[in-house]
């Protein structure tokens, strides 16, 4: 009998003290970020504070995902760059145990944000920016010429209708987060209004080789302007608007894309409006592509102030 109440009595108070701890339990690391909406360069508080165990928490590690590292239980940082980030913390205990969380931080850029702009204002020089597609081009077709004093630089696009000529631009896109959209201007003058002519202006072109996947772009050719829409497999499709650009006269095409829409206004006077297929609110690498596209038609164009910003 005695010999079975020494078994007993450890059962008995492993149950009645069940909330004891077990030797070699570890640690569970956690973390809380403020503000939920973090923005480039403003101050972003990682808390590790719901961090627990057993044992004393004695060192809280972080790896910030943007190649820094830093160390305490509530740090403040922040990050230069719009992007996506994984932040990992490492807990360790007085026992020497550890654990580990990571989260994905998405970093956005404030509205109003100029992502990109252009005015041709070092002449020439200006041509570094817009490297020149050669599928079917001839580097003399494009150049940038001063018209006026109120007008300034502009780039200046002619090619033959037995070839086309188009330049484009990298934009590095950051995340748009839900209620922002992109804001793309650009003004442009036509050296003339038909027989077999062409050009396009494209905001936001995933490769520069081929339109597939592109966002809604411009195109006039042969009388005609025309919202095309590009999506990942076929070929483009060309919904006819009703402007007709007039000759040697400035006009300005604005484009806007939400996650989900578009819209195309010309002189402030909508257009067309419709839905965006491909995605792009997880930012990326993309293209300004300006010129002519048609094997067919000749191309005289000037093109100049464009912008590309975030605004909501």
């Amino acid at each position: 009998m005695r010999r079975l109440l020494c078994c007993l009595v450890p059962l008995l108070l492993g149950g009645l003290l069940g909330g004891c701890t077990l030797v070699g339990t570890a640690p569970t690391a956690s973390f809380v970020v403020e503000p939920v909406v973090i923005y480039a360069g403003e101050p972003v508080v990682l808390d590790a504070g719901d961090s627990s165990g057993p044992s004393t928490i004695a060192t809280y590690e972080w790896d910030l995902g943007n190649g820094q590292t830093t160390a305490g239980q509530r740090v403040t940082t922040s990050y230069d760059m719009a992007g996506t980030y994984t932040v990992l913390l490492v807990v360790s205990d007085a026992n020497g145990r550890t654990d580990a969380m990571q989260k994905r931080l998405t970093v956005y850029v404030p509205s109003g944000t100029v992502l990109f702009e252009e005015d041709f204002t070092n002449g020439l020089d200006s041509l570094s920016n817009w490297p020149l597609d050669p599928t079917w081009a001839s580097s003399s077709d494009g150049t940038v010429k001063y018209l006026s004093s109120s007008v300034g630089y502009a780039l200046h696009i002619r090619s033959a209708e037995d070839r086309w000529h188009r330049r484009y631009a990298s934009v590095s896109l950051p995340p748009i987060r839900v209620g922002q959209h992109i804001v793309f201007s650009c003004k442009f003058m036509a050296g003339q209004t038909q027989d077999n002519y062409a050009f396009i202006i494209v905001p936001m072109r995933k490769l520069v080789a081929t339109s597939a996947g592109s966002l809604p772009y411009y195109q006039f050719t042969s009388d005609s302007s025309y919202l095309r829409q590009a999506p990942a497999e076929g070929p483009d499709v060309g919904h006819p608007i009703t402007f007709q650009p007039n000759a040697y006269r400035w006009h300005e095409l604005t484009f806007e894309y939400t996650e989900n829409t578009y819209t195309l206004s010309i002189d402030d006077q909508l257009y067309q409006s419709g839905k965006v297929s491909e995605p792009f609110a997880d930012g990326g690498d993309w293209y300004i592509l300006l010129g002519e596209e048609s094997f067919d038609a000749e191309c005289n164009v000037y093109y100049d102030d464009i912008e590309l910003r975030i605004e909501e």
